[in-house]
Parts: C-alpha cells; structure tokens; sequence
C-alpha cells in the first residue's frame, strides 16, 4: 500500500493515529501476530525451496534497464531490482529465462511506485490516460515502464497479458486514490464494509501474479486454471496480510487492511488477522480442488506458495525476528 510522507501526518479515510511513528508493540501482542504467522506458514506445510541468486538474471535485467537510457532517473528504482527478480525466481521458478526478466522488472517498478507516489502522484494519476492514448509520460521511468509492459504479451495469452496489465494500472491508481484518502479529514464510516477489501484487491497486484503462474508456453488453455483466479487472488492479498502485518504493526501502521476492516467491524486488529489467515488457507485449498484435475496448473501454484513465502522470509522490508525465522529453515 502507498505510504505518504510522514511529515504530514495525515488522517482521515485511511487515518494513521501514530502519523508514521514507529509503534511500540506489547510483548503478548507482538508473539501473538507471530503465533499466527507461524501457524499459517506450517499449515500450508512449507518447505523452504532452493534459491540462489541468478547473476545472469540481473544482468540482463540491468542491461534491459541500461537500454532505455534514462541516466539518473533510475537511481531510485535500481534499489528495487534485487527485490523484484528475487519474486520472478522464487514465484515462478520453471519460467523462462526472459519472463523472469520481464516479471523482475516489473516487480521492482511497481516497488519503486509504491516508494513514490506521494512524489510523482501527478505522474501516476495521468499514467492510464496517457497509456491508452499513447502519450508520453510525465516521469521518464514510468514512460519507459508503459512501453514495457507490453512484452508480457510475448509469453501470456491476450487475455491473460491484458489482465496482467491492468492489474498493474490499478496499483497505479489505487496507489494514488490512497494518497488522496489519506490527505482528507473524513473518518472511516462503519457502513463501508467493503471498502478496506475493494482497495486491498487493488493495491495488491493480485491478479498480475496469479496469472503470472501460467504462461501460454507451459498453459495454453487458460480453461485449466481460470475459475481457480479468484481464489488465487484472495489468496494472494491475504498471504502478504499476514506476514506483514508484523512489520506494519512496528511501523504503526494504520492503513492496511487489517486494520482498516478492524475499524468498520469493530474487531481488535489481531482477530481481524486471524480471520484473514483462515481465509487464506480456505481459498488456497479451493484454487487447488478447481485445478485438481490440471497437474500442471495445480503444480504452477504449488511452487509459487512455496516461494511466496520465502520471499517474505527473505526479503528485510518485511523485518520479521530472524529467531522467529529460523523454525522454518532447511
């Protein structure tokens, strides 16, 4: 989700009573978000697939990125990098060559998005107007990520690289709407129930990954896998709910959906997560009895849960206790 700059202290629809300051978690609390943690990981039975990084895959990233000759203005996004194609080998790890490249890159672009909004917010509100009648964009990374994206047509169905792409056009909007919740004196009204999910499913990204499992090369029937997509989806969102909603909390943090849905429920946070581990759980057990009958989809998800989780364990933006990790090394 986009977060602001904490100088402002912004509240409102999406408020943050600790205005960015760092929270400072009860012990009780802090071991129970991690007891849920832990448990939703053994439930999904977890097992720490191999990884090491591919030198080769960031170099041909980096001459990708090189080639659109934008000199400094990528000095920011190059942070993301790692970041983004340690997601492409871990989510996607029989993917070709080129598509992790692809799905690396664009990973980071998004990372390096939600890093920014609050900065290039007019650049991003304009994105999709400019994208669909093909003018420049006002940043000269997102000009270049816009005549990017398209390459997912190269290895994705129509249908399927189409979604992608407007999967990743919604980030970019819903990143923005955020910001501009986040600048307004409105207090969350209780009778929007469906408005922490809405915005969640947006911001997200789901459906970029979930259809990222199944490119036309090792896919070419999407009937094999496409009513297994929501379920995906919600699994997706959700997963990312409950390993970060540790560091999130730390943050105090008061715009993810655990909270949001807290507020309009009238629930503590904390139950609210245990809630969306069990709906997380649930709809990966359904997304693999709809692919049941389609090894090679069913086998595609099950190697991008393994590595999803991973790449939370990994990846440091998360900050999870590395005492509280080692129960689930090799």
């Amino acid at each position: 989700m986009a977060t602001p700059s904490t100088e402002t202290g912004y509240i409102g629809v999406l408020p943050s009573k600790m205005n960015g300051q760092p929270g400072d978690l009860d012990r009780a609390y802090e071991d129970g978000i991690l007891d849920i943690a832990a448990s939703f990981i053994r439930a999904l039975d977890y097992s720490p697939p191999p990884y090491s990084e591919d030198l080769a895959l960031k170099a041909a990233a980096v001459e990708e990125l090189q080639s659109w000759n934008i000199g400094d203005a990528l000095d920011g996004f190059m942070k993301y990098l790692d970041l983004g194609l340690a997601a492409a080998e871990l989510f996607y790890p029989a993917h070709d060559f080129d598509l992790k490249v692809i799905v690396g890159i664009c990973t980071a672009a998004m990372a390096w998005m939600d890093s920014v909004a609050d900065v290039i917010i007019e650049a991003m509100s304009e994105f999709q107007r400019r994208f669909y009648t093909r003018l420049p964009q006002l940043n000269p990374v997102l000009d270049r990520y816009a005549n990017y994206m398209p390459k997912l047509y190269d290895h994705f169905e129509p249908y399927v690289a189409s979604a992608m792409i407007m999967s990743s056009c919604a980030f970019i909007d819903v990143s923005c709407l955020e910001i501009r919740a986040l600048t307004k004196r409105v207090p969350t009204k209780k009778d929007a129930k469906l408005w922490p999910y809405y915005v969640r499913n947006l911001s997200g990204i789901a459906a970029y990954y979930a259809f990222a499992c199944f490119p036309q090369k090792d896919h070419p029937d999407l009937v094999n896998y496409v009513q297994a997509i929501p379920e995906i989806t919600i699994f997706i969102n959700f997963l990312n709910d409950v390993l970060s909603f540790y560091k999130e909390e730390m943050d105090g943090e008061q715009h993810n959906y655990c909270q949001m849905m807290s507020r309009v429920s009238e629930r503590p946070p904390i139950s609210v997560l245990e809630d969306v581990a069990r709906e997380a759980l649930s709809s990966a057990k359904v997304a693999e009895q709809i692919m049941a009958d389609s090894p090679a989809a069913l086998k595609a998800f099950k190697d991008y849960i393994q590595g999803y989780i991973r790449w939370h364990l990994d990846v440091a933006r998360y900050r999870l206790p590395a005492s509280w990790k080692a129960q689930f090394s090799d």
